[in-house]
């Protein structure tokens, strides 16, 4: 069973350890020199870690693939200030040898209250067809279950089982916070929090947890911006009169959350509404985002986080 997580390696550094890890990512590299080697990045439920494999290449490249819990024999290093693993031994572990718990990191919320506080805000839309869309996709048991259990991200905000849900209650409950303080500017109420909701919904198919979290074939071609809007229009066209232009404007909302095209809006917001939902959703992921690498950092007594290659900088923890 695994003893040693990412979290706690900064105990071991200049030891060797045995444990397990999930494989998400592999490849062939060469050294400075021009000799082979391998580099892995290993995953368990508190964090991630680089490996290199630097001996035995050949044999130990054909022992495991990427997506397998795998058993390591390593040493904990410091490069560049960060940790890394110098594997000397790996191989495909047996299923009796782990628990798959280990290895996808589950969001620390109460699941319950998150659901309640997601149907509270269902019931408080007064637009009978946002009322109607919303419950289409809520009332279903079983979207539900894929809803809450679903992580935000791969690795860099709400990257947990339930992070989606947790994400997107936040989100919401900034929308709708805002909403008084610019109460004389006319600002729809009901289709910003309904887009708030909705916002990130085809991340139920853009990730999955097989063992860990990772992109779907569909998450990879097509994203989860795309796949929600399509989801919504199914779900829409089961509306019977269905303003065209209301329709207009959710498509608008869940196209242009991210704010700029570089980062993956397909239009830029043009709306008040739009604009809202954009940084409320930029300010929850940056600001989680942020709180990950902190809380790293300070389980290793750093007064800064590790260079994040996202946002350019490091962090102060205090």
């Amino acid at each position: 069973m695994k003893k040693h997580y990412i979290e706690n390696l900064s105990d071991y550094i200049g030891t060797e350890i045995v444990s397990f890890f999930a494989i998400s990512e592999e490849s062939l590299r060469k050294s400075r020199a021009g000799k082979s080697y391998i580099r892995v990045t290993c995953i368990d439920k508190t964090g991630q870690i680089i490996g290199n494999i630097w001996d035995n290449v050949k044999h130990l490249e054909s022992q495991f693939s990427i997506g397998d819990i795998v058993k390591v024999k390593a040493s904990v290093d410091i490069y560049e200030s960060n940790l890394q693993l110098n594997i000397s031994n790996i191989r495909k572990a047996e299923e009796s040898e782990y628990e798959i718990s280990d290895f996808s990191p589950a969001t620390t919320k109460n699941i319950n209250k998150l659901t309640e506080q997601l149907f509270q805000y269902l019931d408080s839309i007064e637009n009978k067809y946002l009322n109607k869309l919303l419950h289409l996709f809520f009332d279903d048991k079983e979207f539900l279950k894929k809803f809450t259990s679903a992580p935000a991200a791969k690795s860099w905000h709400h990257n947990k089982i339930g992070g989606l849900i947790h994400h997107t209650i936040t989100v919401t409950n900034i929308c709708d916070s805002v909403v008084p303080i610019y109460r004389d500017d006319d600002i729809d109420r009901d289709l910003l929090v309904c887009c708030a909701i909705l916002h990130d919904i085809g991340k139920v198919d853009e990730y999955h947890l097989r063992p860990f979290i990772d992109f779907t074939d569909e998450g990879k071609l097509v994203g989860h911006i795309v796949i929600g809007d399509k989801m919504v229009v199914d779900k829409i066209q089961q509306i019977n009169n269905f303003p065209p232009m209301l329709k207009n404007k959710i498509r608008h909302l869940l196209l242009s959350h991210h704010g700029e095209r570089e980062k993956g809006a397909v239009v830029l917001p043009k709306t008040k509404e739009a604009i809202l939902l954009h940084y409320a959703d930029n300010m929850d992921a940056h600001l989680m985002g942020v709180q990950d690498l902190i809380e790293k950092a300070k389980k290793q007594n750093r007064d800064w986080t590790e260079y994040n290659n996202l946002t350019k900088r490091e962090y102060y923890t205090k």
